[in-house]
């Protein structure tokens, strides 16, 4: 009897559970209705109108019990993003307009463990798309705008922080991609960090330009646990200093995790599964329609170190395990008397990596800590 009970039980428990998740994808797809009309909408005070209404619809879906772990399956395109730890969830969308300019939207939710229950915040993109970037820390309603296509959490201070790759738009001449932290701190949140160790400074977050006729990679490499993109250089010297026009150059850097810092290496090789057979997926902004596409992995990569692929600019590359061999060469050099060479140029300067508008007009902008 006791057994036939428990049956029962869990019939009528699991009947609960698929009412509520069929109860929140009816809701979904009135939303979807909404979203529909905006990405319908041909003019920019149309576009602003509709996305307002879709935003406000989408605070009160995302209100509702059971959506923090909801699987949407209608809104294509709205990225939703969760992170590996299951306490933070983002959901980013994009608005495109006539000019070919973008502006972003973002809510994050993140399960409060002690009271258990869900807090929302909403990102609010303040800055069009001429305006320099921060570079210090911002809260949520001085958002620079982005869609954010991955979230790893790490450990700093005794506390989880969370690494944010993202995509922004820009203009027609060119894009956008940064590393930026998300750190929760009670009731709020805020972005940036100082845990990006360059060269000759720590930043609170690492800013891309590059030219829109070009692509560049900026993944999380998940066998190494380290942020792996291409390096960027001047299409030619005369354009050095005008991002806008920077593009891949065949060689890679990253930013490895060593006490609790993101500490940037030249000149690495973007190594792929030893496995060939490894048929995996992964998602990642399209460039030129800013939408979230499915894409298989690839599991080439293309040798810097070949000839057929050599550019203007002068890299080294170098494997993960060719480290220990650089470094003990190093001590051994040191230990040689010093001969005294020639000066020769310097190396470039990571810090660099940082946005310059050269292109565009100076604006006033807003202070930020």
């Amino acid at each position: 009897m006791k057994y036939l009970v428990h049956i029962l039980f869990l019939f009528f428990l699991n009947s609960f559970l698929t009412y509520g998740q069929s109860e929140l994808e009816e809701k979904e797809i009135v939303l979807n209705r909404t979203l529909l009309d905006l990405r319908a909408a041909k003019t920019d005070a149309e576009i602003e109108k509709q996305n307002r209404i879709f935003k406000k619809e989408m605070e009160a879906f995302l209100k509702l019990d059971g959506v923090f772990k909801y699987q949407f399956k209608h809104l294509k395109t709205v990225a939703v993003l969760d992170s590996p730890d299951q306490l933070v969830r983002i959901i980013n969308w994009n608005l495109e307009y006539t000019d070919m300019s973008y502006s972003f939207c973002a809510f994050v939710m993140r399960w409060d463990e002690d009271k258990e229950k869900v807090k929302i915040t909403e990102l609010v993109d303040n800055l069009d798309p001429y305006s320099p970037k921060p570079e210090g820390t911002i809260d949520p309603k001085d958002w620079y705008g982005c869609l954010y296509y991955k979230i790893v959490p790490f450990e700093r201070n005794n506390k989880t922080e969370y690494l944010l790759l993202g995509w922004d738009g820009a203009t027609t001449g060119s894009n956008f991609k940064f590393i930026d932290v998300l750190v929760l701190n009670g009731n709020g949140l805020k972005l940036g960090s100082p845990v990006f160790k360059g060269k000759s400074k720590v930043s609170k977050r690492v800013i891309f330009e590059y030219s829109e006729k070009s692509v560049m990679a900026l993944n999380f490499e998940d066998k190494r646990e380290r942020i792996v993109f291409d390096h960027l250089s001047p299409e030619s010297q005369s354009l050095a200093g005008i991002t806008s026009y920077y593009v891949p150059d065949m060689s890679y850097d990253s930013y490895n995790y060593a006490d609790e810092l993101w500490v940037l290496n030249e000149d690495v090789i973007a190594l792929n599964s030893d496995d060939n057979n490894d048929k995996r997926e992964f998602y990642a902004v399209n460039e030129k329609t800013g939408k979230i596409e499915k894409h298989k992995l690839n599991n080439s990569w293309i040798d810097p170190t070949d000839e057929n692929n050599s550019t203007d600019a002068k890299h080294v590359a170098r494997t993960p395990e060719s480290e220990a061999q650089r470094i003990a060469q190093e001590k051994e050099e040191l230990l040689m008397p010093k001969v005294k060479k020639k000066s020769r140029r310097d190396r470039r300067n990571p810090s660099g990596l940082s946005v310059t508008t050269g292109k565009y007009k100076s604006k006033k902008r807003k202070k930020f800590d």
